[in-house]
């Protein structure tokens, strides 16, 4: 026993030797590990958390699975729907929009619901967040969340203007979140709630216009859901009540659910890439370390190990270094897993079951810290060990020198007129071109997701331009009575800073199958023949014609719909009149498959004239002379306050950069979060070009030796570190730069389908490249420094003694 206890000390002592003696090396390899393990962690815990919590928290608000939206409807109606077998709760809401305001000058539009009886209600329940949870007579309840902040507090009187302009104010009395309304549209805007009585009071009558219906049985099954509602709608048509929409939904399937976790398996397979990168860390480490160690294998062969047992020792040394990394990983993964799953619910008006261990996450971290580093370091561990005496005695070192020697003694003909410092740099790059190109591979893949991110973000940004000029101009005016354009025109271009204005017609048809059931709303909007406001990205046909009766342009969704339709196709539509009709399709845009309807445009008189309001319009696009937030904000104050002054029924004012900056908060965010990953990325490619231009420099011992006795000083060994760092950083930039395309490519397919539906085009912005070329040029010099100056401070006889 005492024989063994001597023959198994050496070894392990050797192990713990490698991991304090070099802690430069043992901090690298454990930071690069721990980063893709956290960030695997935090991912695949927020990943489970949210797939778990979500739908459950969703359920708990008992949403409708039906939401039909008619004509004006009343409690007698509710209660005979109750009855229909397989309903097993129907209320009715009334839903409006109206402005709100803390101060009478300052408007924001408020989604405007109003409930019989709070105490009573059964669907899509609310949770307090502040106040009371239930409004009294002449009180109101305003729903808060991350994107649609109201900025009214409790105990303030708020001023509410109904459509047709008269307003009357209201105590805000509690803040409450809904899942289920503003968590399906979670850039539609705050939404306020009052009792039917306090409606009646503000003059907005007392009926509903909304019917909510829970199913009985299975409400996950959307064909039970899609019949029950057919039976509704049928009893509700039979009433001689004109239905204008319809929304299923499961009971337990939050509507971004999907979306949010596709985006976070987009960042789950960039955590894996980090994994990836590190690995190669790890080959070049162990490389680095087995080469340094060839005398040492080579003694410990001569006095009787084996190559299984020096194999061994060594994936203990690699399995230290991944329990390291695991144990600093796994708890803060767990709590930043956590933080990040609320600030998601948060971003999607949802909530969390609490905070809790995950253990499927802590299996994956565990293997991942110590399978990947095992599995990348196998092989040069397992070459080592089996390196035969006579070399490892001798420290026969392959060369690298051969096949690179030519070509570089070529080039630097070419470039002779360089110092010898700087021609020993890019000489030196060369030294190990395996390790080269494992450092290569990891700074080129982060700098390429770095630069992907900010080409997604320019693509999104593209998009939501596009998308914006659809609904807002500099200035969008909206009355709750249709006004003579002339008459339109005569007040708003008087305003100072006002420069043009259009009016705008729109209407809502259904397409019908040849069965006459319906098959899609779509949300005509027609602009006047001559418009400068709007244009569509068309992939198929043509823009319209002025004059034009019966076309439309239809966005990309209606493929959907029809597969296979081609421009001069017809559709049959009911138009707002109840008239079957054929119209044409006379082109396709690119467009979002995110909203709830269909969006086409048609042309201003045609529609005017359908609708019985020639040469009138509801909603007005202003242009100022300036498109500045400051100026449309300014404008929009002036326009609200000189219309209303002159009795017109104006029920919306808004500012297009105001609504802007608005929608694209979640796609801020989203690009926030891949953009950490990048970091997180660029990280571990940092820490690679530390660890090798430590161990160039450490190779390179003599040698610098040898130019500090020929009189090299400090600055000109440093000066010839940082330069062969740098150099290799921009090389990984000019690769970056080429990989960038498919990287880009790649995130912006997976990202604008689960945010938006539909794939976008790419547009490419020159700051990504600018900014990962300074930045990888400053990770070249920070990682250059440290070994720098370690070679700097030996003494001429410590580096001539190093073998």
């Amino acid at each position: 026993m005492k024989t063994k206890t001597n023959l198994v000390k050496p070894r392990w002592s050797k192990v713990l030797s490698d991991l304090w003696d070099n802690k430069l090396r043992t901090l690298l390899v454990v930071a690069s590990i721990a980063v893709g393990v956290f960030s695997v962690g935090t991912i695949s815990n927020a990943y489970v958390i949210l797939s778990q919590d979500i739908g459950v928290t969703f359920a708990a608000r008992n949403p409708a699975n039906i939401d039909i939206t008619s004509d004006p409807f009343y409690e007698d109606f509710v209660r005979s729907v109750e009855k229909v077998p397989g309903v097993l709760d129907a209320e009715g809401r009334h839903v409006t929009e109206v402005r709100a305001s803390q101060d009478g000058e300052a408007w924001q539009g408020l989604r405007l619901i109003a409930v019989k009886d709070f105490e009573d209600t059964k669907i899509n329940l609310l949770s307090t967040i502040e106040g009371v949870k239930a409004p009294g007579r002449r009180e109101l309840l305003v729903s808060q969340d991350f994107l649609n902040s109201t900025g009214f507090q409790i105990g303030e009187i708020i001023e509410i203007e109904m459509p047709d302009g008269t307003t009357d104010t209201l105590p805000l009395v509690g803040l409450v979140s809904d899942q289920i309304t503003n968590g399906s549209d979670f850039l539609g805007g705050a939404s306020g709630y009052v009792t039917l009585d306090t409606l009646a009071w503000l003059g907005g009558g007392d009926s509903f216009n909304h019917l909510y219906v829970r199913v009985s049985g299975d409400s996950n099954n959307q064909e039970r859901i899609q019949s029950m509602a057919d039976t509704v709608e049928d009893k509700i048509e039979r009433n001689n009540l004109q239905i204008y929409r319809t929304k299923l939904q499961n009971s337990n399937e939050h509507p971004m659910a999907s979306t949010i976790l596709a985006i976070l398996g987009v960042m789950g397979a960039l955590g894996a890439m980090i994994l990836i990168l590190s690995s190669s860390l790890i080959v070049n480490t162990l490389n680095a370390l087995l080469t340094q160690h060839l005398r040492q294998i080579g003694v410990m062969k001569l006095i009787g190990a084996r190559s299984v047992q020096i194999l061994g020792m060594y994936l203990i040394l690699i399995l230290a270094y991944g329990a390291i990394a695991l144990a600093l990983a796994l708890p803060i993964s767990g709590v930043a897993g956590y933080a990040f799953a609320e600030f998601i619910t948060g971003f999607i008006n949802a909530d969390l079951l609490g905070f809790r261990v995950v253990p499927l996450a802590i299996i994956l971290q565990i293997l991942v810290a110590l399978l990947i580093p095992l599995i990348a370091g196998f092989m040069p561990v397992n070459s080592g060990s089996k390196i035969n005496v006579r070399r490892a005695i001798s420290n026969d070192r392959p060369r690298a020198q051969s096949s690179g020697v030519n070509w570089l003694n070529r080039l630097s003909e070419w470039i002779k007129w360089l110092s010898r410092p700087i021609l020993l740099s890019f000489r030196n790059t060369f030294r190990r071109k395996s390790r080269l190109l494992l450092t290569i591979f990891t700074l080129t893949v982060a700098g390429a997701i770095f630069i992907g991110v900010f080409n997604v973000r320019s693509s999104m940004d593209h998009f939501m331009d596009q998308i914006g000029q659809h609904f807002q101009a500099d200035i969008t005016l909206g009355f709750s009575q249709p006004y003579p354009i002339t008459r339109i025109e005569q007040a708003v271009l008087s305003v100072p800073g006002v420069v043009d204005l259009e009016g705008w017609g729109a209407a809502s048809v259904e397409i019908l199958a040849p069965d006459d059931s319906i098959l899609e709303n779509v949300h005509v909007m027609a602009p006047p023949g001559d418009t400068d406001l709007v244009a569509p990205d068309i992939i198929a046909g043509r823009w319209l014609l002025p004059g034009e009766r019966k076309a439309l342009v239809v966005s990309d969704s209606i493929y959907d719909i029809f597969p296979d339709l081609q421009p001069g196709d017809t559709i049959r539509v009911e138009t707002p009149d109840e008239q079957e009709e054929d119209w044409a399709i006379v082109g396709v845009f690119r467009f979002a498959d995110s909203l709830e309807d269909t969006l086409a445009y048609a042309d201003y008189d045609f529609i005017s004239y359908e609708l019985g309001i020639p040469n009138q319009a509801l909603t007005y696009r202003v242009v100022t002379s300036e498109h500045t937030i400051e100026q449309q904000e300014h404008i929009s104050k002036t326009l609200d306050k000189y219309l209303r002054d002159r009795n017109f029924m104006v029920n919306e004012v808004e500012a297009g950069l105001v609504t802007r900056q608005q929608s694209a908060k979640g796609i801020n965010i989203l690009i926030i979060f891949l953009l950490l990953m990048a970091l997180l990325t660029a990280l571990v490619g940092s820490i690679g070009l530390t660890g090798t231009m430590g161990m160039n420099v450490l190779e390179r011992t003599r040698e610098i030796g040898v130019m500090r006795a020929i009189g090299a000083v400090d600055r000109e060994i440093i000066k010839s570190v940082v330069i062969e760092g740098g150099f290799i950083g921009v090389i990984t930039w000019f690769f970056a730069v080429f990989l960038s395309f498919p990287i880009s490519h790649f995130l912006l397919k997976i990202v604008s389908e689960a945010m938006l539906g539909s794939p976008l085009p790419l547009t490419f912005t020159y700051q990504g490249f600018i900014i990962w070329l300074a930045a990888v040029l400053v990770l070249s010099v920070v990682a250059s420094i440290l070994p720098a100056r370690n070679a700097a401070s030996l003494t001429i006889r410590e580096v001539l003694a190093y073998e």
